[in-house]
């Protein structure tokens, strides 16, 4: 068909104001979007970006070592099976453990407490998805604590004390609980069993009491692949709501060997490895600061190494002797002796990165053998027959000293340096090194020791729920570590009060209570290691163990 230039004209004018139309329309939209809110990490716009954008990024895929299996098909949310680290990867939780107990917006964007600490109104994150595309909701929350708050094992307060849980609206849900405990949050933020999962994660779908079928999150982290006892595949999630990851897979290959582990990071076979996924020895740090290829990350730890008194040992229900124990362990040796200057010098219960522990309140008995001397003869003991032990009424002080060194073998030096220095005041100890099923059983169950080494938990769950479980007598049992009716009040107030200035007050109570007492006796606040190949970059250590790494940050330098 012919046309003149005037058809051609109109023409023209008609496709150039449809297209003008098309762009007021599509610049409208963008328009509104902006002017209802400031994008955010988790908003739809903003994660749909960086979805294509990583999407069309070349692969990085890093190599990590873990010391076990990642147990990748038994990960369901709502339950204790599998790596800690991987559920952390995959599952969100309502909130996050920050630096030093911090509580940080997760799938919660915020909450509101009642005055009198029992009821709890989150309110959720928009326009977020699980990994499978399906919506998070509170209907999504409620599936997910309905699912794992119905496990008998389930001893955390936020499930025993949970009175009701409510959907008030899509992105609205409320928690009414039976009682006030401040740690209700920091419950909320452990690596399981709280974290959220997807109600198309089970068969029958939705419902609560499903079979498992797969790890759907709404995490960073996605499972793709796996072999049992080799190595786990783990890729970035397109639908996550957060700072898209730098990486597009991560490795986690099972070493089970400290040392076999030292040689696939020599060899470039892995690119990261050490902390709680599977720890580097201590006799292998000057091999990998060393090596040209590797970095040694280092970072101040969440638990502390300590040895337990027997308080039902007649001998130790003395104060002077059990400060005299104090005073004779030095402890800057085991640090620059025996640790090769990794961690420090145990000055209480816990390290300074624990929540609550302050300068001030963070004090312990120096190294001072002549005033442990001292005290033993207050206490009225002496070496009558010059064998270097000392005794009181014709009895030698002889100690029976309980360790394992299966899940830490540096127990085992460091107690031969304090059965050594114990003989130098006087005090004749002697060691029993047991399996950790006879270990423990000592520990909970029969209490065959008069000294024992322990340690404290990690990261979230201090101060509260180790002194709750070893310093608090329960319905069944007296108190593990130090049984002090004065103590345990102390200890419920802290737990109980809504009050931070309360709160801190009565942390300060229990921490110079434990010192004056001498309840226990120091030893040591150990270091986490990692060792990094130098050509992964933007590392930075996590706040907790169960998340011992910025994942999303790393990144592979010139790639």
């Amino acid at each position: 068909m012919r046309t003149n230039s005037k058809t051609n004209s109109l023409l023209t004018q008609i496709l150039f104001l449809m297209l003008l139309a098309v762009i007021m329309v599509t610049s409208g939209c963008s328009n509104s979007n902006n002017n209802s809110s400031t994008p955010t990490a988790g908003s739809n716009n903003t994660a749909n970006n960086e979805a294509a954008q990583a999407a069309n990024a070349p692969d990085k895929v890093i190599t990590v070592a873990i010391s076990a299996d990642a147990g990748m098909d038994q990960l369901d949310a709502g339950a204790y099976k599998g790596s800690m680290n991987v559920h952390a990867m995959i599952y969100d939780g309502l909130v996050e453990y920050g630096e030093k107990g911090e509580i940080l917006p997760a799938l919660a964007e915020s909450w509101d407490i009642s005055e009198d600490g029992k009821v709890y109104t989150f309110h959720l994150r928009q326009g977020v998805k699980f990994s499978d595309g399906t919506e998070f909701n509170a209907e999504a929350v409620k599936f997910s604590f309905e699912r794992w708050i119905k496990d008998p094992a389930n001893s955390l307060n936020v499930a025993t004390a949970m009175q009701s849980i409510d959907v008030v609206d899509e992105h609205t849900i409320t928690m009414t609980f039976t009682k006030a405990y401040y740690p209700f949050l920091t419950e909320l933020s452990f690596a399981r069993p709280v974290r959220m999962i997807s109600p198309s994660a089970v068969e029958p779908a939705g419902d609560v009491t499903g079979k498992f079928i797969k790890a759907i999150g709404t995490g960073a982290w996605m499972a793709e692949s796996f072999t049992t006892d080799q190595e786990a595949v783990l890729v970035r999630n397109p639908y996550y709501w957060g700072e898209m990851p730098k990486l597009s897979t991560i490795i986690l290959k099972v070493i089970p060997d400290p040392q076999s582990r030292v040689l696939a990071l020599q060899s470039g076979d892995i690119d990261i490895a050490g902390g709680q996924m599977g720890k580097i020895p201590v006799e292998s740090v000057p091999v990998i600061e060393a090596a040209s290829s590797l970095t040694l990350q280092k970072a101040p730890g969440t638990n502390s190494h300590f040895m337990i008194f027997n308080y039902n040992t007649p001998v130790l229900q003395d104060l002077n002797v059990r400060k005299a124990i104090n005073l004779a362990i030095n402890k800057k040796s085991i640090v620059n002796d025996l640790m090769d200057g990794i961690g420090s010098e145990a000055k209480g219960l816990f390290p300074l990165t624990v929540p609550y522990v302050t300068d001030s309140n963070n004090t312990w008995y120096g190294f001072d053998p002549a005033e442990a001397k001292q005290l033993l003869t207050d206490a009225g003991y002496s070496d009558s027959n010059g064998d270097g032990i000392v005794e009181k009424a014709g009895t030698p002080l002889e100690l029976n000293f309980v360790l394992q060194q299966a899940e830490f073998p540096e127990w085992k030096s460091i107690s031969e340096l304090v059965q050594s220095e114990l003989k130098e005041i006087g005090i004749a100890v002697n060691l029993q090194v047991l399996e950790p099923n006879a270990y423990y059983d000592a520990l909970w169950t029969t209490k065959a020791y008069d000294l024992i080494m322990y340690r404290t938990y990690d990261d979230a769950y201090n101060p509260h729920a180790f002194l709750l479980s070893l310093f608090h007598e329960t319905e069944e049992a007296p108190a593990v570590v130090w049984s002090d009716a004065g103590l345990e009040s102390l200890i419920d107030t802290a737990v109980g009060t809504t009050d931070l200035q309360e709160r801190q007050s009565a942390y300060d109570s229990i921490f110079t209570k434990l010192y004056q007492e001498a309840m226990f006796a120091a030893i040591y606040f150990p270091d986490d290691i990692l060792a990094v190949n130098k050509r992964v970059t933007g590392f930075k250590a996590g706040y907790t163990t169960f998340s011992p790494i910025f994942w999303n940050q790393l990144d592979i330098g010139g790639e």
